[in-house]
């Protein structure tokens, strides 16, 4: 006879809950809050290094997107010309687009670049805590569920032991 359940009487009474039970109920929360923590410390650790610049917009690409927040969204990629620490004159592109970056042609933003590179550069900005938010809003609104689920779980365990030929 196999050994794997979730919830059990045992023929003496004892309730017992499995590992199996508190994995399900609780895997979809952990999962949800660990990505926000790691979303999150990569938000907080990606300017590290960097150094500042004021990058002038000298192309804008249109994308048409999505947005569960936003629905049809037109997303934006601009790209900047700026001056490096060295003299050097560089364009470059944020690497990824957002529907709040119409910027004009030919306005000037701060951004952030890498000295040791020449990769993409970086747009400071609240933006880059949505996907934490989200995630973290995800996980706290699927902890809820499993925190009374596993108090109703504990409560059920708790009871006095039912009389072997008792039903639950």
């Amino acid at each position: 006879m196999s050994d794997a359940f979730f919830i059990r009487t045992r023929h003496d009474g004892h309730r017992e809950i499995s590992w199996r039970a508190w994995t399900l109920i609780w895997v979809v929360p952990v999962l949800f809050l660990g990505a926000a923590a790691l979303t999150a410390l990569q938000a907080l650790t990606a300017p590290w290094g960097k150094v500042e610049a004021v990058g002038e917009v000298v192309e804008l690409r249109e994308y048409e997107g999505w947005s569960p927040l936003e629905g049809e969204v037109t997303n934006y990629a601009p790209s900047f010309r700026y001056t490096r620490g060295d003299g050097r004159e560089v364009t470059a592109s944020a690497g990824m687009s957002h529907s709040e970056w119409n910027f004009p042609v030919g306005s000037r933003k701060t951004i952030l670049y890498d000295p040791d590179t020449n990769g993409d550069v970086y747009l400071p900005g609240p933006w880059h805590w949505i996907l934490p938010g989200a995630l973290a809003a995800l996980g706290l609104a699927t902890a809820l569920p499993a925190l009374i689920l596993s108090l109703v779980l504990l409560r059920w365990r708790a009871r006095a032991p039912v009389h072997p030929g008792a039903r639950n």
